[in-house]
Parts: C-alpha cells; structure tokens; sequence
C-alpha cells in the first residue's frame, strides 16, 4: 500500500512539473492568434462600412490580437485629426472617437500615401497615433504567415 501511494506521488509530481515547464514556453509563432487587418477602403459614403470595420477591430483587440488598421482607398480622410464628430452611423459613436479609442487600446494605423495624396490628406493631418507609411516595412512588418485581412 505504501508502495502505491509512494508511485503515484512521484508520478503526480512528475506530471506537474512536466505541465508547469511546458507552460512556461514562449508559443511558437504558427501557434499565437493571427494579426487582424482592417483594410478600410470606405469612406464617408460608406459610413456603414467604416463603423463595422472599425468594430471588428475592437473585437480583435478584446480578443489578444495584434490589430492593424489600414486606411486606403477613400478612407485617409477619416485619419484626419480635425475629422469632425458628426462623422458617424446612426447610434454608434463618432468615428473620430473610435479610432481613438483603438489606438489607446493598441490598434496600429498607417495611411497609404498615395491614397491620402489623390483624397488630400497631407501627413501633419493625421490625427495622433495615426502614421502616413514612408516605407514599406511599416506595413509589411505587421504582416505574418497567419495574418487575416478583412476589407470595409
């Protein structure tokens, strides 16, 4: 009997140990939750798509995932830091207020410069936390083999 119970503990140990070093690995790459972008196309004609865009960012976010919004298209106009706060859909907040808020909750947003040139929308416009890309990089780096794109 003391025999089994002596087993049994040294397996249980065994167990435990086995189990606390595993957790303490960092999580391979193929394994951590794909970086979500939103690729915002729309613009104020679309305020519909903007908004839920935008929403499923915060989704992500609340969800432990790296969150990169991108404004191209018609949407560098919405990075402006003067956008006004009647830009918004129905009852959800201004659209100004909920780009904010993803940023002060981690969301990286970059503006594509040639979308910003043809829509008139120069760099020191852009509200804070909003970057104009000068270099490829500032996009591509948040790219990775499990990253998903959803366009608005």
């Amino acid at each position: 009997m003391m025999r089994t119970l002596w087993i049994a503990l040294t397996i249980s140990v065994f167990l435990v140990t086995a189990c606390l070093t595993q957790a303490a690995e960092p999580v391979p790459p193929d394994m951590q939750q794909p970086t979500l972008v939103i690729s915002l196309t729309s613009g104020t004609e679309d305020l519909h798509a903007v908004v839920m865009g935008l929403h499923f960012g915060e989704h992500g976010l609340a969800d432990g995932r790296e969150v990169v919004v991108f404004f191209n298209v018609k949407a560098p106009p919405l990075a402006r830091k003067e956008l006004d706060d009647t830009v918004k859909c129905q009852e959800m907040p201004p659209v100004r207020t909920m780009i904010t808020d993803l940023i002060k909750q981690g969301a990286q947003m970059v503006v594509c410069p040639m979308c910003a040139k043809i829509t008139g929308v120069e760099a020191d416009e852009l509200a804070p936390g909003i970057d104009m890309i000068e270099d490829r990089k500032q996009i591509f780096d948040a790219l990775h083999a499990n990253s998903v794109v959803f366009s608005y």
